[in-house]
């Protein structure tokens, strides 16, 4: 539906259909695997893709840009703020991608303990012979996002390796791989084996879970000591300058 408004709501004028096919074409040869999986880490978002993201990126930076000559000349400034220009350009032009990298750590996250919740109730369920489809219905009721995910009966009844297939592309991170594959896995156990399968694989998502929290405290620490400790000492030094200042015209005074 956003990929669909995104093209509908395009001024003719300024991006036609056949600019934008070649727009398209022009980022084929350059899509890579980060950003890739940074769409499925979001979900994609309103279904765009690449070109839909990096084409955002180039219209905020460049409306910075135009507002900020817009600016230059309405004020009528003597001199021309190219550096402040190139940084609010720059730091719009990665707006887009770092709003887009936010949601997708948020959303990991989400799924993360989404899927957590999941393996528990699902493993009980199974144990009380309850169908599999009725068991992930129910097992994941009470998650924010993976129920959004559920194949639906239908899609289940035509093909349940399609449809498990599917839910793994809309989870799009790589706890849903590990769930998906362990769901397909357990099919052939026993009872005792699914519950020990199961266990298993909620370590592993809780083990990768406080990974990304330690890797996400970390990255916090190293951005304290970059912006806070010489935002400090710069502080400190424009508070000790007119000591300084005194100090030395006093030294001057006797000294002289």
């Amino acid at each position: 539906i956003g990929k669909y408004l995104f093209h509908k709501q395009k001024p003719k004028l300024f991006v036609s259909g056949v600019w934008w096919e070649k727009w398209e074409q022009a980022l084929k040869p350059d899509e890579d695997d980060k950003w890739e999986q940074l769409l499925s880490r979001a979900g994609r978002p309103f279904g765009w893709g690449k070109p839909e993201w990096v084409f955002l990126q180039l219209l905020t930076g460049s409306m910075v840009c135009i507002l900020v000559l817009m600016w230059v000349v309405v004020s009528r400034m003597e001199s021309f703020p190219l550096l402040s220009m190139c940084l609010a350009s720059a730091g719009s032009y990665m707006l887009p991608y770092m709003g887009l990298k936010t949601w997708a750590n948020h959303r990991e996250d989400m799924l993360s303990t989404d899927i957590a919740r999941f393996i528990n109730r699902y493993v009980t369920l199974l144990e009380n012979q309850v169908p599999i489809y009725n068991a992930m219905v129910k097992a994941a009721r009470p998650t924010r996002k993976l129920k959004e995910y559920i194949p639906t009966l239908s899609e289940w009844n035509r093909d349940p390796n399609e449809a498990l297939e599917s839910f793994k592309r809309k989870i799009g991170v790589d706890d849903g791989i590990i769930l998906v594959s362990s769901m397909r896995t357990i099919e052939t156990l026993s009872e005792g084996q699914v519950s020990a399968t199961m266990q298993r694989m909620e370590w592993a998502v809780d083990h990768r879970r406080m990974f990304r929290h330690r890797k996400k405290i970390k990255s916090l620490g190293i951005g304290y000591t970059v912006i806070v400790y010489p935002a400090f000492y710069m502080g400190l030094l424009v508070a000790m300058f007119p000591w300084y200042k005194l100090l030395t015209e006093i030294l001057d005074k006797y000294l002289t």
